[in-house]
């Protein structure tokens, strides 16, 4: 590598969400941008003008400093005007639209390094630039495609960059096995905002401004209601754990409206549902819990394999005892009797009854809380985002 190495001061985190927007994606992206801007880069979330959330300022949505700056890319966007059923077509004109201005964006700014996210922008850059300026892109990835011609078109469009980071050690092993330098691809897992679990509530005050009965057994589950996520099996487990009730925190649109149906025939009036929350606010409904569930299905490879839970660890930074599945994906950071209770995914008996041995005996939930909560210590997102700058700044080449 030659000097340049070391001149990297601007970073783009170019990335086809909405911004902000509900998903852990953009919590993902705020909270790195954040922390990244605190190692001395300069940067700029790099985002598509998308529906429908014009006007809503993201800072406050997100609850970060105005440390970076967010720029808005055009695209052709007509997704949501028609039913989910009829929304692949438009998604597709989207995402290359926006990496065709995402490209001709990263004609003009040669002096910044690009840190990509998503598959439909890698390849519409890694197609449209030249060689020589590929040397101050990479990407991050978060999941990859299912074994066959599509995977094997990203990891050669990830072959061609000199640096990729992922968010778990499955998704590193995968793209070596494509064929990928392994010196080239930085494991970091997600990360959490330690500084907003550091003065919790306690329990009680939690339940009372949450409105939730003091005395009640409580179970909390935070997160989206996508069917890998396993919170249907989660409502089949109330049955049992008598007398408990379960606080379910976030989810959407039809998500939502499954599994409120389906509490509503298997443990009526036991599930309360908060719908979406601002993610400043999930900490404090965290704190209500005696115990909390992360019930990943194995049923999707993203769930079983790929994914770095953002609500995991900041399940472990609440100071609860967790119960979660016993998946190779979760198991990089969980280790079962020691900082979590681990049982077989897609079980509603099993499940039930580590929520209820918890419940029960309080020595073992205390136990486990407090391991969990030392071992997230050191996964603040500032310490990743200093992982990741000094993994950039030693294998991208930005221009002068």
């Amino acid at each position: 590598m030659g000097a340049s190495v070391h001149r990297l001061t601007r970073l783009d985190l170019t990335v086809n969400i909405r911004f902000p927007g509900t998903r852990a994606n953009g919590i993902q992206v705020a909270a790195m941008a954040e922390a990244l801007a605190a190692t001395g880069l300069n940067v700029d979330v790099v985002v598509p003008r998308r529906w429908p959330w014009k006007g809503v300022d993201p800072y406050e949505h997100y609850g970060v400093a105005r440390t970076f700056g967010v720029q808005r890319l055009a695209s052709l966007d007509t997704i949501d005007m028609l039913p989910a059923r009829a929304q692949r077509v438009p998604f597709l004109v989207q995402s290359v639209t926006f990496g065709l201005r995402a490209l001709a964006r990263a004609a003009v700014t040669r002096d910044a390094g690009i840190l990509l996210r998503d598959h439909y922008t890698l390849q519409v850059l890694t197609n449209g630039l030249r060689r020589a300026d590929l040397a101050r892109v990479s990407a991050e990835v978060h999941d990859l495609p299912a074994p066959g011609v599509r995977r094997q078109r990203v990891a050669a469009a990830l072959a061609l960059l000199p640096a990729v980071v992922t968010i778990n050690h499955a998704l590193k092993h995968d793209l070596v096995s494509e064929g990928l330098d392994p010196g080239r691809v930085l494991v970091a897992p997600d990360g959490v905002s330690l500084a907003r679990f550091a003065s919790l509530p306690s329990r009680g005050d939690a339940r009372a401004a949450a409105g939730l009965p003091l005395d009640t057994p409580r179970l909390v589950y935070a997160g989206q209601l996508y069917r890998w996520k396993g919170v249907d099996t989660l409502v089949a487990a109330m049955a049992h754990v008598p007398r408990a009730e379960l606080l379910v925190v976030g989810g959407q649109g039809d998500d939502l409206e499954r599994v409120r149906a389906l509490a509503e025939r298997l443990a009526p009036g036991r599930v309360r549902f908060t719908g979406n929350v601002p993610p400043p606010a999930v900490p404090a409904l965290l704190a209500t819990a005696d115990v909390i569930a992360l019930p990943n299905s194995a049923g999707r490879e993203i769930s079983a394999r790929y994914t770095s839970p953002l609500k995991l660890f900041e399940a472990m930074a609440s100071g609860r005892a967790l119960v979660a599945s016993d998946l190779s994906s979760l198991r990089e950071v969980l280790r079962d009797g020691e900082n979590a209770l681990l049982v077989p995914p897609d079980d509603a008996q099993a499940l039930g009854a580590a929520l209820s041995r918890l419940l029960q005996d309080q020595a073992l939930a205390e136990r486990l809380a407090v391991r969990a909560r030392d071992d997230v210590s050191g996964r603040d997102w500032r310490a990743r985002a200093r992982q990741v700058a000094e993994f950039l700044r030693e294998h991208l080449e930005v221009a002068a």
